[in-house]
């Protein structure tokens, strides 16, 4: 008889990513000078390449970023509150303790990056791709994550509790001390990540309908009193 194991566990990929960047972008060279000279102060920028750029501390809230590459920057401690992001592929960029909340994310790619420590609470993101980035110790509390990719990627410690999580797939990512707190986990499969001492509600219904290997369910079973037979 035909194993149908892997067949009972069903749920829509995402959309991929696949940010329309142009070929030719524009040298931005410093986004807040760009901002500046060439904006004349309005934070709207379009089919700009930005590279090398470094910032700490800096008041980017509300700016609308499109078309555009990101490449090797740092912003340390910045205020992208309520940015809007639409079609932007960011590679090797420091984004740690940055602010980002309410910000919105669509057709977006991070390869490389580091948001340790960031604030994503209760932004939107939307057809994302993570890869061999981190987001350790980061609060995606009460986020909307809709056609999400993550692959090699450290969520350690972060906050993802009151989140919304649709059509989201993870492939080798590192959830350790991470919070879930009443946050919907079906239809998400965790068998390729590392899963240790996740943050859940006393029932641990955010459980119910995620897809777990032997040993992570039984990691699971032991905070319930279960006592597993050797």
């Amino acid at each position: 008889m035909q194993d149908r194991s892997h067949d009972s566990f069903r749920h829509a990929s995402p959309m991929p990513a696949n940010p329309a960047v142009p070929g030719e972008l524009a040298d931005a060279g410093s986004l807040a000078a760009w901002i500046e000279h060439e904006s004349d102060g309005d934070p709207l920028v379009a089919h700009v390449l930005v590279s090398g750029d470094e910032a700490a501390r800096v008041d980017f809230a509300l700016l609308e970023l499109s078309e555009a590459r990101v490449e090797g920057c740092r912003y340390a401690g910045c205020d992208f509150s309520r940015a809007s992001f639409a079609d932007v592929a960011f590679s090797g960029c420091d984004f740690s303790n940055s602010d980002f909340s309410e910000a919105n994310f669509t057709r977006c790619t991070f390869a490389s990056c580091k948001f340790t420590g960031a604030n994503f609470t209760e932004a939107v993101l939307r057809r994302v791709e993570v890869r061999d980035s981190t987001l350790s110790y980061a609060s995606l509390a009460k986020a909307k994550i809709e056609d999400a990719t993550a692959r090699a990627t450290d969520f350690s410690h972060a906050d993802v509790s009151e989140a919304r999580l649709k059509r989201t797939a993870f492939d080798d990512v590192r959830f350790v001390g991470t919070s879930f707190f009443r946050t919907s986990l079906s239809g998400i499969d965790f068998t390729a990540c590392q899963l240790a001492d996740i943050v859940l509600s006393d029932a641990m219904g955010e459980l119910r309908g995620c897809r777990m290997d032997l040993y992570q369910a039984a990691g699971i079973a032991q905070r319930l009193g279960v006592v597993i037979a050797d």
